[in-house]
């Protein structure tokens, strides 16, 4: 399946590339993602008793004429092939491929409200300098965040919330090096 999934991959970088259609294809890649992976659409897609043809259908009436052919055209494929359970890896792949390209990076902050504009920035800027990157934020809420924030960017997580923290401090003080 990894095989499978960077072949995927690849054959879509190779056209948007040739189509000189990068930027555009990123956009159109994220919010395809964004709409497939959803649990209602993704339990469909993946459902055995569910015809090709009810997949395609969902595809025309969510996609078409909304993003470009080599996109739909996969999205055909995956369905063609059975791989139905590839699309959203393929496509996160090839959402970081372009980013990496292009020396965009994607985070995530998650906290327990939401944070202001000036935060939001404060926090791009200081991980842009850090990254030597565009970093890109979306900013979600977490009522379990108990305080502070945690940051996903390129697969590391930097950890900023209360209870990490209170988790820290009750380690040190089993050791007995915790100092004030």
């Amino acid at each position: 399946m990894a095989k499978l999934k960077e072949e995927y991959t690849q054959a879509l970088l190779e056209r948007s590339e040739a189509k000189g259609t990068l930027e555009a294809d990123l956009k159109q890649a994220i919010w395809i993602r964004e709409v497939l992976k959803d649990t209602e659409i993704q339990d469909f897609l993946l459902h055995p008793h569910v015809s090709d043809a009810e997949k395609y259908q969902i595809f025309q009436n969510a996609f078409s004429g909304k993003i470009s052919d080599h996109l739909m055209d996969f999205l055909y494929l995956a369905v063609q092939k059975n791989s139905e359970s590839l699309i959203l890896p393929v496509l996160s792949e090839y959402i970081e491929y372009i980013n990496r390209h292009t020396g965009k990076v994607d985070a995530k902050i998650v906290s327990a409200k939401k944070l202001s504009e000036q935060q939001v920035e404060s926090i791009r800027a200081a991980l842009s300098k850090k990254m030597d990157a565009n970093v890109q934020i979306r900013n979600a809420v977490d009522p379990d965040v108990i305080g502070g924030f945690y940051i996903l960017v390129d697969g590391h997580i930097f950890d900023g919330t209360l209870r990490s923290e209170l988790n820290l401090m009750k380690e040190q003080l089993k050791r007995g090096i915790y100092e004030c």
